[in-house]
C-alpha cells in the first residue's frame, strides 16, 4: 500500500459546507449507465460573465466564467478580484453543490478546476471568495460537461458502496487508457494510451498535479519503459523514458518515484532493481538483488528468465522501507530505504517466518501492510485453479506469520496476473480481480458488498483509492 492509500477512503467526496445537502443523481447517465460513449461533442463553454454577483466589495468576484479543458469531464472556473483575495469553487449537478475546491492563492487573478463530475451532466457552481476586509460570492451559474470520447468501455456497478471517493483504474486489454471512476462506476477523468507496452500502475501525484503512470515496455522490449505524467486538465502530457521499467512505481511523500527496473547481465539472466527519481530528476539506485542473492544458490526456476520478476513495490514512510513482491521466488521482502538491506523475506523460496494457520501463500502480487498484518492478493500457482485475498498476522520479533482471514470468490476466480488489496474502514477488503475484470467489496463475513465488471476482454491492474480528486484535501 502507497503513502496515499493510508489516507481515510470514507466521508465526504470533498470538504462540503456543513449546511449543504448532497447530490442528486438524477442528471449523471455516464459510463455504466445510458450515456452513448461515442460522443465526442465538445464540452459547452457556458457563462461567460458575472459581472457583479450577489456581494459587492473589493474581494467579490466577477467576470466568472466556466471554460471547457481537453478532458470532457473537468472544467476550468476563472474569475476575477479588485483586491488580492482568496477563494474557492463550491459546485454539484444542483443548487445544494456537495462538492468544494481548495482555496487559491492570494492574488486578483483566480482559477480552479472542478473535479470529480460525471460526462454530459449539468453542473451549478458559484464562487466564494474572501480576504481580511471582504467575504463575497457570485450568483449561481450553470455549466453543462463534456461527453467521453470513444474508446471508453462501459462499466457496470452493482450493489452499494460504503464509499464516496474515487479509483484510479489502469485499463488494457481491447482497449488502453488510465480512467479514474466514482462509487457507481462513472467515468469522471480518462486518459487513452497507445498501445505499446503494459499499463502496470497509475495514481493521482501527492502535489495534486498530475496523474502518473507505470508505462512498461512489453516483456521482450523492456526498454520502451516510461512514466508519464498527465496534468488533471489533459493540457500536458510527459513522457519520462526509463529503460528497463517493469510492473510497478511508487510515489514517495516528497514526490519522488521509485521504480522496479530490471538490470540484465551475462547470458541474456536479469535481476531487478530499486530506482528512485527524484523530483529534480536525479536517479538513485536503492537496492540491488545481484548484490543480495545468489540465483543459483536459491534455486530458481531455470523458466524464470528474472530470477527475481518483481511485481509489486510500495513505500510506507513510517518505516523508510520498501516491500518489494518477487514472483520467481513467491516471496515479499522488506528492504530499508537507507542502507538497501533485506531486513526480512517472507513466504517462497526465501521465507524466514513460521506459518500457521490455512494454506501457505504461493504466488502474490500485490499487498497492504496494515498494523500487525499484511493483506496479500494471492494469484496461486496454476494447478490451483483458484486465486484468493488473503490477511496474515506478523510478528517481526518471533519472526512468525499466522492466517487470520482469506476470501475465495464464488464461483472461484483464478487470476493469472497481476492482483491488488484494499482494506477499507468497516473492516471491508476492496479485492481486485485483475485479469477477470472484475473489483469486488466484501464484508469480513465474504458477503458481496459491492462490485464492479468491465467488458470482456478489459482487465485492470493495480488501483488506487482516494477520497477527493483535489490531493490538498486528503
Amino acid at each position: 500500500m502507497r503513502f496515499l492509500l493510508l489516507l481515510p477512503l470514507f466521508g465526504c467526496v470533498v470538504d462540503a459546507p456543513k449546511d449543504a445537502a448532497a447530490p442528486t443523481d438524477a442528471a449523471d447517465d455516464t459510463a455504466g449507465g445510458d450515456t452513448d460513449v461515442g460522443d465526442t461533442d465538445e464540452t459547452d463553454d457556458t457563462d461567460d460573465t458575472d459581472s457583479g454577483g450577489l456581494s459587492d466589495g473589493p474581494c467579490a468576484p466577477v467576470e466568472v466564467r466556466a471554460e471547457a479543458t481537453d478532458i470532457a469531464t473537468v472544467m476550468r472556473v476563472r474569475w476575477r478580484t479588485e483586491e488580492p483575495s482568496q477563494g474557492h469553487v463550491a459546485f454539484g449537478r444542483d443548487a445544494s453543490y456537495g462538492h468544494v475546491t481548495p482555496l487559491t492563492e492570494l492574488a486578483t487573478e483566480h482559477e480552479m478546476l472542478l473535479l470529480g463530475m460525471t460526462a454530459d451532466t449539468d453542473v451549478a457552481y458559484k464562487v466564494v471568495t474572501e480576504n481580511s476586509t471582504c467575504n463575497a460570492e457570485s450568483a449561481q451559474q450553470a455549466a453543462r460537461t463534456g461527453s467521453l470520447p470513444s474508446g471508453l468501455f462501459p462499466t457496470r456497478a452493482t450493489g452499494t458502496a460504503s464509499w464516496s471517493g474515487y479509483s484510479v483504474l489502469p485499463l488494457q486489454g481491447t482497449g488502453y487508457a488510465v480512467v479514474i471512476i466514482d462509487n457507481e462506476g462513472r467515468y469522471v477523468w480518462y486518459h487513452q494510451v497507445e498501445n505499446m507496452g503494459n499499463l502496470m500502475r497509475a495514481f493521482l501525484s501527492a502535489d495534486g498535479k498530475h496523474v502518473v503512470i507505470c508505462h512498461a515496455g512489453p516483456q521482450e522490449a523492456l526498454e520502451n519503459g516510461k512514466i508519464i505524467k498527465v496534468s488533471l486538465d489533459g493540457s500536458e502530457v510527459t513522457e519520462i523514458p526509463f529503460p528497463g521499467l517493469d510492473h510497478d512505481i511508487t510515489e514517495l511523500p516528497d514526490g519522488t518515484i521509485a521504480s522496479i527496473v530490471v538490470e540484465e547481465r551475462e547470458g541474456g539472466i536479469s535481476a531487478d532493481r530499486i530506482v528512485e527519481l527524484a523530483p529534480d530528476g536525479t536517479l538513485t539506485t536503492i537496492f540491488n538483488a545481484w548484490d543480495i542473492w545468489d540465483p543459483a544458490a536459491i534455486g530458481v526456476p531455470s523458466y524464470e528468465r528474472n530470477w527475481v520478476h518483481g511485481n509489486g513495490l510500495d513505500y510506507y514512510a513510517d518505516e523508510d522501507a520498501y516491500y518489494l513482491s518477487m514472483k520467481a521466488m513467491r516471496t515479499l521482502a522488506k528492504i530499508d530505504r537507507a542502507t538497501g538491506d533485506v531486513v526480512w523475506t517472507m513466504n517462497g523460496l526465501l521465507n524466514e517466518f513460521d506459518h500457521s494457520g490455512g494454506e501457505p501463500i504461493q504466488m502474490h502480487h500485490q499487498f497492504e501492510v496494515l498494523d500487525g498484518s499484511i493483506l496479500f492478493f494471492e494469484n496461486g500457482e496454476p494447478s490451483r485453479a483458484y486465486s484468493r485475498a488473503v490477511e496474515v498476522l506478523v510478528d517481526e520479533e518471533a519472526m512468525t506469520t499466522e492466517e487470520i482471514w482469506s476470501y475465495i470468490a464464488d464461483p472461484p476466480l483464478y487470476v493469472f496476473a497481476k492482483g491488488d488489496v484494499h482494506r477499507l474502514p468497516g473492516d471491508i477488503t476492496q479485492v481486485v480481480w485483475s485479469s477477470a475484470g472484475q473489483i469486488q467489496d466484501v464484508s469480513a463475513s465474504g458477503e458481496v458488498l459491492w462490485q464492479l465488471d468491465l467488458d470482456l476482454g478489459q482487465a485492470m491492474t493495480f488501483t488506487q483509492n482516494v477520497p477527493s480528486m483535489y490531493a490538498s484535501l486528503w
